[in-house]
């Protein structure tokens, strides 16, 4: 998602304690089992801001949400940049969020 402008990642996830999770792996068992629900939520992220009187966000990657393997290599780096950042150990200036 374009949040004001910025990246703003967003993750779908299910409870393991749901009774139904273990129909879902992936998105397309998203949509094949919960139909409706990834453009809800799309409609949501999109819009909530507009009641304050900002504009509606936008979404990359053609408006479509990516599958698992995609997120968890969104997962690792981000997670990988942020440890950095902790442990300082890179100097400032040398590791871009953008």
């Amino acid at each position: 998602m374009i949040n004001e402008g910025e990246l703003d990642w967003k993750f779908v996830a299910i409870s393991l304690d749901y009774p139904r999770a273990s129909l879902v792996n992936d998105v397309d068992d998203v949509e094949k089992h919960f139909s409706g629900t990834l453009t809800a939520i799309g409609e949501w992220f999109r819009d909530y801001k507009i009641p304050d009187g900002k504009p509606a966000n936008k979404f990359g990657l053609g408006n479509k949400p990516t599958n698992k393997d995609f997120a968890l290599k969104v997962i690792t780096e981000t997670n990988e940049s942020w440890a950095k950042l902790v442990k300082r150990s890179i100097p400032a200036g040398e590791l871009s969020l953008a």
